[in-house]
């Protein structure tokens, strides 16, 4: 069972000719709308029931921990315009570079040195993992979710085919890529709790053990002591996506769900690494808010 395959049939459905699309919609309801967007009863419900976004649910861990703060307070303090090429070049003499180098290089100014910082990075990268590509494949075990974010088609409200992976279906899964000869694995399902428990992906992740030397989840995120628990059944690393660093924006964009609350989203890697994971991985979904900024807080969290 493949339920990437469901979405990306869903995505080039979406490419028809102009004309024929005009029609269709004269003639039937375009089911390839995002339809929980418009609903006037979603709508009103959401406005009764609302949850602050910045204040954490009662099963949520509060670590004490700065880290949000001092990236939301870089990332405000970040003005882009005041680089010039002299500071991208200045940036690209330096061996060891700085977080103000970096705020050079996502600047307008560095618009004309795209070649000349794509070398740099080149570099880089082959003096940390020498000339190889590194490979790994996702495995979506469960699309279910609870929250309900505006731009994703998973979200809560979507009528869409919904499934998730018995143990013999992951194990089978899992089975096949191994005989690719791929050694890692990323184990991804959609933000629900109650369809995808903690216990279920740490049982896909006792599964994928037998058959990988790494192991990654891309799952909603926990508190401390089940990333604990995770890691105890063979997880390696955990990533998480942000979306957007502006939590004005992100609180428009997550009406409903465990995901809206801002802080804990952003602590969520802290909560991995205090749980014993090897490794974090982060991520802001470009274009929801100012594209600069949003790649510098994922760089200076990071």
């Amino acid at each position: 069972m493949n339920i990437e395959n469901n979405r990306v049939e869903q995505s080039t459905s979406n490419s028809i000719d102009t004309s024929t699309q005009t029609e269709s919609c004269h003639n039937e309801k375009d089911t390839h709308i995002n339809e929980s967007i418009l609903s006037e009863a979603i709508l009103e419900d959401l406005k009764k029931n609302r949850m602050d976004h910045m204040t954490y649910l009662p099963d949520m861990e509060v670590l004490e921990s700065d880290i949000m703060d001092q990236v939301i307070t870089a990332m405000k303090a970040f003005d882009y315009n005041q680089y010039t090429e002299s500071d991208v070049r200045r940036a690209l003499a330096h061996e060891t570079r700085t977080p103000e180098d970096f705020k050079a290089f996502l600047s307008p100014a560095a618009l004309p040195l795209l070649e000349e910082i794509a070398q740099a990075a080149q570099v880089e990268t082959r003096k940390h993992f020498g000339n190889s590509v590194y490979m790994f494949t996702p495995i979506y075990i469960a699309n279910y979710c609870e929250n309900y974010c505006i731009y994703c088609g998973f979200n809560c409200h979507n009528k869409i085919n919904r499934a998730q992976l018995n143990y013999d279906e992951i194990n089978r899964e899992m089975e096949a890529i191994a005989k690719t000869g791929l050694q890692e694995i990323l184990i991804l399902t959609g933000e629900s709790r109650k369809k995808s428990t903690v216990e279920y992906i740490g049982e896909a992740c006792k599964i994928a053990r037998k058959y990988f030397k790494v192991i990654g989840l891309e799952i909603y995120p926990v508190n401390s002591d089940e990333y604990a628990y995770l890691h105890e059944c063979g997880a390696d690393y955990v990533t998480v996506f942000q979306e957007t660093y502006n939590s004005d924006k992100y609180e428009t964009l997550h009406l409903a769900g465990h995901k809206r609350i801002f802080p804990y989203r952003v602590n969520a890697q802290e909560r991995a690494l205090k749980g014993g994971m090897r490794g974090v991985g982060f991520g802001a979904l470009l274009g929801l808010d100012d594209f600069r900024t949003d790649a510098f807080a994922t760089g200076d969290q990071a």
